[in-house]
């Protein structure tokens, strides 16, 4: 055995440096991949606005003296002193202005420019969403480059400050309240020569904020009366904590809370009204006991149509408050005319690690960014702190007003189990109205930190069926969130918010053909070090695009290994029929029933390598392969990993609970 191993040890440092070469070759800086993507939109294009007169005015030059009167250029061009405009990205600039023609104010995105190696490089991007009414009441987020058409504008009484970002950010706040329109020009078109630092969350802004308030007729004051509707079963215990803590750590008061329960057993029930009986007339909750089977929508809606409040939050029993002015701060935006659902920043119990900080909608579904970060670390321009617009927020702590909830039909009974609160956040944006999380609000959800996914075929069929469901009734949304810039990571769930060089599946994508193996697998090969995750399964079109629409077939996965060496083996991707076992084709009905091989090309994926930091080897562990829609037999199939060692002939193998359905 010895010997072996000396004899195989240089085999096996050839691997690894083999490893770590296929990483740097697959590594792609923001630079690079940035000069690509713009060479390639704007390759051919025609420009329109060149009869359009462009002023360009430093943000230090907007002092108490400032006067957008004595600007008589078309468009005045607003800049931070940490770069200078470009001629290229203002012909841009003005180019959007022509196109559109009711746009009065446009901001862009924006990155920074390092010099440290001698030659200028592209790096840290600010990547901005749509235009977002309540992010700009959070922060100036137009950071330093906007840009406004200066007739429709200089009615605009300049504020006279001698700060001038007070001045900048009253005039925004004026100018978006002006009939027209605020847009997101979703292109970096400024290069900051020093590090982006946004401003506007400071307490010296308040005031701004508070005059726009008042000038657009919003509520200064949170009033009115929420019902709190908190759907539970057989959890006293969690329940009575839940209860508790929002009874006592509350300032808000004007909240009545409704208990629906499903059928919990009749201990449970007694328990549950024991505690019910033991409390005060005034801190009471209704409680409402009736068996059905599971499903969270229609114990929510249940809960809303006993509802006497003007403002209804569905609230999870294992939710425990732990800031005071929680129900406050979530009414403060709740009241607006324009903001739907409202929820909060989510922390895993007795810690800072956040669970839910807003919904973002991605190829790969409803994500939720931020989740497992450490939150005494501020990220993305402060999307941890303050309260942004977002296309969702988690059902488990989400308020909104009780007219815009009836007006959506409230959860859809047909989401049974899972999607049913993104469903919802996502019909509320589509009737107008803007969703907010407060992640100036954090609270406790007593979700274990080691639960895992639905790891049953029956259970993660469920979860795919309610997936398409949720975008059979919202297809204009797949893939597209208007609060989530294009450029960032959208193909894979990277915790943060990343420009897309990190991972694009066009750059990746293998095209296999499958081999049979004939010989099956040997059960000695069978081995739970493997860990896997399939992401996608399915036609290329319906990945693309959300609707299925035939050409090849496409798999995005990944899979590491415990307790070995990472480094040292291929991968294959394995197919087998449904309810087949492993052994060899002549058991099982020849090449219609065989098990399948696919070899293919470790890729690189950040993404899993930070997730699993306490292992080593474990960055090539994606898998991202297409093949011919009839390289296989049609039927339904299961799929798994095959490892192979390329130093020996030790084979590994395990099979994942995903299938998917061939179909000619």
């Amino acid at each position: 055995m010895n010997l072996k191993k000396i004899m195989q040890a240089p085999m096996r440092r050839r691997q690894t440096l083999k490893y770590e070469d296929r990483i740097v070759s697959q590594t792609v800086a923001y630079h690079d991949w940035i000069l690509k993507k713009e060479q390639q939109e704007r390759e051919g294009s025609v420009l329109l606005g060149q009869e359009l007169s462009m002023e360009y005015i430093a943000y230090s030059g907007c002092g108490e003296k400032f006067s957008l009167t004595e600007v008589e250029a078309d468009i005045a061009v607003f800049y931070g002193d940490g770069g200078k405009p470009e001629k290229e990205e203002m012909a841009l600039l003005a180019d959007y202005f022509a196109r559109h023609p009711k746009a009065l104010l446009v901001y862009a995105d924006e990155d920074e420019i390092d010099s440290a190696s001698g030659e200028p490089r592209r790096r840290n991007p600010w990547l901005k969403p749509d235009w977002s009414p309540d992010t700009l009441i959070s922060y100036f987020y137009f950071g330093n480059l906007f840009a406004v058409r200066t007739k429709s504008l200089q009615d605009i009484l300049w504020l006279g400050s001698g700060d001038f970002r007070s001045n900048l950010y009253d005039f925004c706040l004026k100018a978006v309240e002006k009939a027209g329109e605020a847009c997101h020009f979703d292109s970096v078109l400024f290069h900051n020569t020093s590090p982006i630092r946004p401003f506007g969350m400071e307490e010296k802004y308040e005031e701004l904020k508070k005059e726009a308030y008042i000038r657009r007729g919003w509520p200064l004051q949170a009033e009115g009366m929420v019902s709190i509707v908190i759907p539970s079963k057989d959890n006293p215990g969690v329940l009575s904590t839940c209860i508790h803590s929002v009874m006592e750590a509350s300032t808000y008061r004007n909240f009545e809370i409704i208990v629906v329960d499903n059928g919990s057993s009749e201990k449970n029930r007694r328990r549950i009204e024991l505690m019910l009986s033991m409390m005060t007339p005034e801190c009471r909750f209704r409680y409402v006991y009736e068996p059905m089977e599971f499903n969270f929508s229609a114990m929510c809606n249940k809960g809303v149509r006993l509802a006497r409040g003007e403002y209804v939050m569905l609230l999870n029993d294992d939710i425990e408050i732990i800031q005071e002015d929680w129900l406050e701060k979530m009414m403060r935006k709740a009241v607006l005319p324009h903001v739907g659902a409202v929820g909060v920043k989510l922390f895993y119990p007795g810690s800072h690690t956040i669970q839910h900080a807003g919904i973002t909608n991605i190829r790969l579904g409803p994500a939720h960014k931020l989740q497992f970060r450490d939150d005494r670390t501020d990220y993305y321009f402060l999307r941890n702190r303050l309260a942004f617009d977002v296309l969702g927020v988690t059902g488990a702590c989400l308020l909104v007003k009780k007219s815009i909830y009836e007006e959506a039909g409230g959860l859809s009974e047909a989401l049974r189990v899972a999607f049913n609160d993104v469903e919802f956040c996502y019909h509320v944006y589509e009737m107008g109205y803007y969703n907010v999380i407060c992640n100036d609000v954090a609270l406790y959800h007593h979700e274990s930190l080691s639960r895992g996914m639905d790891d049953s075929v029956e259970k993660l069929k469920r979860l795919h069926q309610e997936l398409n469901m949720l975008y059979e009734l919202h297809p204009d949304i797949y893939g597209r969130d208007p609060f989530y810039h294009r450029y960032l990571v959208k193909d894979v769930l990277d915790q943060e918010f990343y420009a897309g060089n990190r991972y694009e599946y066009t750059d990746r994508l293998d095209t296999v053909e499958p081999e049979s193996l004939r010989d099956g697998l040997r059960p000695e090969w069978c081995n739970e070090v493997l860990r896997m995750g399939i992401e996608f399964a399915g036609d290329l079109c319906k990945w693309e695009t959300g609707r299925s629409g035939g050409g090849n077939y496409f798999i995005q996965g990944w899979c590491y290994a415990l307790q070995v060496d990472n480094s040292q083996y291929r991968f294959n991707l394995l197919l087998k029929p449904v309810n087949r076992g492993d052994g060899p084709s002549a058991e099982n009905g020849g090449e219609e029933g065989a098990v399948w091989k696919l070899p293919v090309s470790r890729q690189y994926r950040p993404d899993i390598q930070e997730n699993l930091g306490h292992l080593q080897m474990v960055a090539l562990t994606g898998v991202c392969l297409q093949f011919g829609r009839e390289a296989l037999p049609e039927g339904e199939y299961r799929i798994g990993f095959l490892w192979e060692d390329c130093c020996s002939r030790q084979k590994l193998y395990q099979w994942t609970a995903e299938t998917m359905e061939i179909v000619h």
